[in-house]
């Protein structure tokens, strides 16, 4: 593996921040700003490569309502439900996982594996929309007074207003697919490094702990989206649109999820998503095997983990 492939390769970046996240300990200083600066960089990376207005019709909008549905009305249950069994230090890393969006990768991964892109594309448009109402809704309804209201909505108009925005600008300049990706690495790995490294006494201190919510990750994704993938088969439901149906019930978005607990919370509120990351990763190499006919893609060149 050459230098471009390493930089290029998502799994292997996101490995390297995280071990030397845990060995160095993270920055020394200001963790919180460099880890909003780096999703608020990666964010807008990320979006610019979706047309928000580009896929419209009556069947396009059944398809967010169902995304929606699966991703808010199935998803955010389950990992609430899995969130109770952990401490009240731990809860509100939960929370805000369960009052995430969906994960940009989702476009992506649609297109990899032979689902419709354009329903993901714009079923992830309206699930963003809609998260700037629900996930302050969400959060102060079950944290309450435990977050200050204006940092929650200062911090989603910096990390998916302004990236928004900014994405729309970015996008006319056309970066290169495999620049694009080198650089979202890059920055999703300074993000890894500065949320394991906060946490490192959490990760060697508390192994049961890590333990237990691996398990509940593993539960969460895993359990989730294949309880989908079974359904829709047996309700005849086509592949094309299975397939997003499957990753709107399985991921969200954990970067920003672990960017809003640094920002509003004690980094170790991070460590639920920070582990769960980790078997988003796995659950897409998982997913590649599954569907019969996919090749198994080439991580940072496709996938990213917001």
């Amino acid at each position: 593996m050459g230098p471009r492939e390493i930089l290029e390769s998502y799994a292997f970046m996101m490995a390297a921040g995280l071990i030397l996240g845990l060995a160095a300990g993270g920055f020394p200083a200001l963790t919180k700003e460099i880890s909003m600066i780096s999703l608020a960089f990666v964010m807008t990376l990320s979006l610019s490569t979706v047309g928000l207005g580009e896929a419209t019709g009556r069947d396009h909008y059944k398809h967010a309502a169902y995304a929606m549905l699966l991703n808010y009305g199935i998803l955010t249950p389950v990992i609430l439900i899995l969130g109770m069994a952990f401490s009240e230090e731990l809860w509100p890393g939960w929370v805000l996982m369960a009052a995430a969006p969906s994960a940009i990768s989702v476009v992506p991964f649609s297109t990899i594996m032979g689902g419709s892109t354009t329903k993901a594309l714009f079923s992830t448009a309206v699930n963003y929309v809609a998260a700037l109402a629900l996930m302050p809704a969400i959060t102060l309804a079950l944290i309450g007074s435990a977050v200050s209201a204006w940092s929650l909505l200062s911090s989603l108009l910096i990390l998916i207003v302004l990236p928004m925005a900014l994405s729309r600008l970015v996008k006319r300049v056309n970066i290169e697919k495999s620049n694009n990706s080198i650089l979202m690495n890059i920055g999703f790995a300074i993000l890894i490094f500065a949320v394991a490294g906060s946490n490192r006494d959490a990760f060697f201190g508390q192994p049961a702990t890590v333990l237990a919510i691996s398990l509940a990750c593993v539960a969460r994704t895993f359990g989730s989206g294949l309880a989908t993938e079974f359904t829709l088969r047996r309700a005849s439901v086509d592949r094309g649109n299975r397939i997003p149906y499957v990753l709107f019930s399985s991921y969200k978005n954990l970067g920003l999820t672990a960017t809003l607990a640094i920002a509003l919370f004690e980094p170790v509120v991070a460590v639920p998503a920070t582990i769960c990351i980790v078997f988003e990763v796995v659950w897409v190499i998982f997913l590649t095997r599954w569907y019969p006919g996919v090749v198994e893609p080439t991580l940072g060149r496709d996938i990213t983990s917001t």
